[in-house]
């Protein structure tokens, strides 16, 4: 009597196997019913959209359960309340705690538009507007010429006039005024670069005479837009060729210039603020008005 048959010890352990299982499942269930529950929310990278407009934006009530959330809506009421948001990332970092990452455009330029001063992104996107500059001088913005702009509506792209058409002989196009299309295509490829956040003035009105100024330091002239996107490149290039200590021409400001498709060449104009020119090169660099030609490779 004292030896249980086989089968009967199998099942045994098999119901015990199981009994145990079913308890761990059950006490993991109530512990994520329970505890998962949100108690901390945290934002990230709010520089220019105010924190307080984010939370009451996102409500997400304490002790809401953290995979209950709405991610989705979350995302589009924050971005409804602040035309600098440009995409939202809600992650869990804890059994407690949400993160609401933000990712924003920074205000880089600003133009006089419709009597008030329009802040713009680097693609051109309508942040703010505010009554004069004095009131958003405490933002790195700077001034760009555009030609007409004629809608400028927070959170959307700036809309430009229409520049007359090819097909109405009245009204010709002015071919010496750049395509919107094309300055939209500029920017987007100036901010993509390495160029993107050291633009300190632009002027795109002209089709055929682009200028950006790079950190008040060189101004920078690319002529027409064929071949921006080369040209671009080279610029780089020079610039970090510029600043090179080694090539003596790290104090010196002036022009590049950066027309001809496959080359530049730069004008020192004087010295960089703060600093004076080397004695090898400060007769050149104050304002001989020779071009060097710099190289390519």
């Amino acid at each position: 009597m004292g030896n249980e048959h086989p089968l009967l010890q199998r099942k045994l352990q098999f119901f015990l196997i199981t009994a145990l299982f079913i308890v761990l499942t059950a006490a993991a269930i109530v512990f994520f019913l329970v505890n998962v529950r949100i108690q901390t929310v945290n934002i990230e990278n709010c520089v220019y959209t105010e924190e307080e407009a984010v939370r009451k934006a996102a409500n997400i009530k304490l002790g809401t359960h953290s995979y209950g959330i709405d991610k989705a809506k979350i995302s589009k009421n924050i971005k409804a309340v602040s035309p600098y948001v440009t995409d939202v990332r809600i992650k869990r970092t804890g059994f407690t705690s949400v993160s609401i990452i933000l990712t924003e455009d920074a205000p880089r330029f600003y133009i006089q538009h419709g009597g008030k001063v329009v802040l713009l992104s680097e693609k051109l996107r309508v942040l703010a507007s505010f009554e004069s500059l004095s009131e958003c001088a405490h933002l790195p913005v700077y001034p760009i010429l555009l030609m007409p702009v004629k809608e400028a509506e927070i959170g959307k792209t700036v809309v430009f006039e229409e520049n007359g058409s090819k097909d109405d002989k009245e009204n010709p196009p002015d071919l010496s005024i750049l395509d919107g299309e094309d300055a939209l295509e500029i920017l987007t490829m100036l901010s993509e670069s390495a160029l993107s956040g050291t633009i300190t003035h632009a002027d795109i009105s002209e089709r055929f005479d682009l200028r950006f100024t790079y950190r008040d330091k060189y101004e920078i002239r690319f002529g027409a837009p064929r071949g921006f996107s080369e040209k671009l490149a080279l610029v780089i290039k020079t610039i970090a060729y510029l600043e090179n200590p080694e090539n003596g021409y790290s104090q010196a400001k002036g022009i590049i210039h950066a027309s001809v498709i496959g080359e530049t060449s730069f004008e020192p104009t004087g010295a960089a603020e703060g600093t004076s020119p080397p004695d090898e090169q400060g007769g050149q660099a104050e304002s001989t008005k020779e071009t060097v030609k710099i190289p390519n490779n």
